[in-house]
């Protein structure tokens, strides 16, 4: 797992090979301290345990750790692993994590907008509040480009989510003309 961290020190490394190794009780109960203490660069190997063979109160810690961090710095880290793992169930969990954290994810919208589009109903809805939370600053010629991709994908769209994706041509539309949503 940690094969795919670059640019750490021996030092980052060593931590992150040391939590790997632990039981997720144990990772549990240092979640309170990263919260504290904590450096990005335990965020990705952390995402990544929820993408394992780990247990569900890990997983679950760590989704709410995620919701909990203010740093935007992180908002990088948390749409790269989204795009990633796009079709995996446990995306799901993560995209919910990016809406409670209030992080302003408007530079990775058009990830939330194909997820919007082609994923589940959960993960589609999850993605629909992430693009409501950050659409306050994002240009109108990108919403302009927001709305022409999801009416291209419109007609396609199964039925239980076509309201979904009109809701969010409405509020685009809105917000592209007054600069605020109805």
């Amino acid at each position: 797992m940690s094969s795919n961290i670059t640019n750490l020190t021996s030092k980052q490394k060593a931590v992150v090979d040391n939590l790997v190794a632990l039981n997720d009780e144990e990772i549990v109960s240092l979640i309170q301290d990263f919260r504290d203490n904590g450096e990005l660069y335990i965020l990705q190997p952390l995402i990544e345990m929820i993408y394992s063979q780990r247990g569900q109160a890990l997983k679950t810690s760590i989704l709410d750790f995620i919701s909990d961090i203010k740093n935007q710095d992180a908002v990088t880290i948390i749409a790269k692993s989204i795009q990633g793992h796009i079709g995996d169930k446990n995306t799901s969990g993560l995209i919910a994590a990016c809406w409670q954290s209030n992080l302003d994810f408007s530079n990775e919208i058009p990830i939330f907008i194909d997820i919007l589009c082609e994923r589940d109903y959960q993960a589609a809805f999850d993605a629909f509040t992430v693009v409501e939370n950050s659409i306050g600053n994002v240009s109108p010629e990108s919403i302009g480009l927001y709305i022409t991709t999801i009416e291209s994908k419109l007609k396609a769209t199964p039925v239980e989510k076509k309201s979904l994706l009109t809701e969010m041509l409405v509020m685009l539309e809105n917000f592209r003309k007054n600069g605020v949503m109805n």
